[in-house]
């Protein structure tokens, strides 16, 4: 048996793969089919247990119509109707029309099945029975306009196999974001093998005599346990990586009750699930489920969903009592998720050891708090010992620049802010930050501070140095200097003092430029006076 590329159809065969006890859809049968429906009271039962059947199919079908039930012939109604749609579908596949679903020919026709159980029954039989949202999720009724489709001009043509495995899509299905949830996925394993866990999970929950649906109050988190599961599975298993390449991951959201069904498609990108995959294969199965007892409960600050989208995760990060991420993680994250450098973390861990060690006693406390960076104090001091004790290339790493006007990139703050926080800076990987060029500082600062620095007296290099810390040197000071140089260059021009010094709108911003300024012409300064002290030895 095959897919059909309907996520709802495709999820109902995935259960009955799973019942059958079959690895894939691809080795399923009939005969597996036959043997996992049985007399159908299993399914009936299941399905009248299952608090999202409604959700799926609305409360006008056989099993669940008001009338149907108060005559207390819902059930015999219900199982006739599926065990002729099964009967059908063993046959269909030959001629009629393609199914609007599935593509597969079928003459199938839900009103003469229904017809014949209704009357079996000694219930009403309707004029004609169209397949609408009772039968198939977002299917729409020409009897409701605000279910149709809007360019629907007739009803849903549907084969008997998509109708009998829709029924036992609810026991596939979960809550995500407070939706119904079914997967897709380019990898067939990989998607049978999350609907056999939520199939397990619905199963256990219904012989507990739980009522509520799966997932309720979770969340994103949901599904990050059924990946840590899966791909814990998948190690004890084989104990070596073999996500298939190119994986992603598709959730489809819907609500087929009210008034307005809707649907909306949600990716999980390759890269969360390797970085998931990969965690796990490091051995940090058990600090993934640590952090997610400390999860939000809103679904846009949860852990999974920084992972799908590439965001930080506050929990990472020491506060109060909390004691946020292990190096080793942190780092994992920083690097899988965010695309973080291993140099920039390097410098991090390295400016969080230089400030510890050398700030005064009496305010190390003080340092060490997590809103420590958020204040303007905090940050002076950090430039403080950057000036001090970094290169620009390092600071170029950690904190790199957009030009035009000169401003850089925020979330080395962080890193800065986790290692700080860490009661000892030499945890996580130390492998020796290298001498990479500067990718992203501006040439013009390493041109100016190069220039005026060559053969200058370092006593006057200080003297501007310590002007700079007290912000007594401003924009004329630059002026003069690029004026000098736009004498002996020729692309020294107004055109590059605008994009040097100016915004898109033209106004002047120089805070960071003259940082950077200072923070290389102290590299040099110290340069210089260390060949001064070696000369005079």
């Amino acid at each position: 048996m095959d897919l059909t590329g309907n996520p709802f159809v495709d999820t109902g065969l995935m259960v009955l793969a799973t019942l059958a006890g079959r690895h894939s859809v691809a080795s399923l049968s009939f005969a597996d089919i036959r043997r996992v429906f049985g007399e159908g009271r299993q399914l009936v039962r299941d399905n009248q247990r299952l608090k999202c059947f409604t959700m799926v199919f609305g409360t006008n079908g056989p099993l669940t119509q008001p009338a149907y039930k108060k005559s207390k012939k819902n059930e015999d109604i219900y199982l006739s109707i599926i065990k002729q749609v099964l009967q059908a579908a063993e046959s269909e596949g030959h001629s009629g029309s393609r199914c609007d679903l599935t593509g597969i020919q079928t003459e199938f026709s839900l009103h003469a099945v229904c017809s014949r159980a209704l009357r079996e029954a000694g219930m009403p039989v309707p004029e004609k029975k169209w397949v609408g949202r009772d039968w198939v999720p977002l299917g729409g009724s020409l009897g409701n306009d605000a279910q149709a489709l809007p360019s629907a001009s007739r009803p849903l043509h549907v084969s008997a196999l998509a109708l009998f495995s829709l029924q036992y899509l609810p026991l596939g299905l979960f809550l995500f974001k407070g939706r119904l949830t079914c997967y897709q996925s380019t990898s067939n394993e990989l998607v049978q093998a999350l609907v056999r866990e939520v199939v397990a999970e619905n199963q256990k929950r219904l012989n507990l005599g739980e009522v509520e649906i799966l997932g309720k109050g979770s969340g994103t988190r949901i599904l990050l346990d059924f990946l840590l599961t899966h791909f814990e599975s998948l190690q004890n298993a084989i104990g070596e990586e073999r996500l298939p390449g190119t994986t992603e991951l598709l959730l489809w959201l819907f609500s087929n009750s009210g008034t307005g069904a809707d649907c909306r498609v949600e990716q999980i990108p390759e890269t969360a699930l390797k970085f998931v995959y990969s965690a796990i294969s490091k051995g940090f199965g058990s600090e993934i489920r640590r952090l997610l007892g400390n999860d939000p409960k809103d679904p846009r600050f949860q852990f999974f969903e920084c992972i799908r989208t590439g965001r930080d995760y506050f929990g990472l990060y020491a506060y109060k009592k909390w004691p946020g991420a292990s190096a080793g993680f942190y780092e994992l994250y920083q690097s899988g998720v965010r695309r973080a450098s291993p140099m920039a973390l390097g410098v991090a861990r390295k400016l969080a050891r230089i400030i510890t060690e050398n700030v005064d006693k009496k305010h190390i406390k003080e340092v060490l708090k997590p809103e420590f960076l958020d204040t303007a104090p905090g940050r002076n001091l950090v430039r403080k010992f950057i000036t001090h004790f970094l290169k620009l290339r390092e600071y170029d790493a950690l904190f790199p620049s957009q030009h035009h006007p000169i401003r850089i990139e925020t979330s080395g703050w962080q890193f800065l802010r986790y290692y700080l926080t860490r009661k000892e800076q030499n945890e996580g990987n130390q492998e020796p930050i290298t001498t990479l060029p500067m990718k992203t500082t501006h040439p013009k600062i390493i041109q100016l501070a190069e220039v005026y620095v060559q053969g200058r007296d370092p006593k006057k290099i200080k003297n501007l140095l310590d002007r700079m810390a007290q912000k007594k040197v401003g924009i004329r000071w630059l002026e003069d200097v690029f004026c000098r140089l736009a004498e002996q260059h020729l692309d020294w021009n107004f055109g590059t003092w605008d994009e040097f010094v100016c915004d898109e709108d033209g106004n002047i911003v120089v805070h960071e430029l003259f940082f950077q300024l200072r923070l290389y012409m102290s590299n040099l300064y110290r340069e210089a006076i260390s060949k001064n002290q070696g000369e005079a030895a």
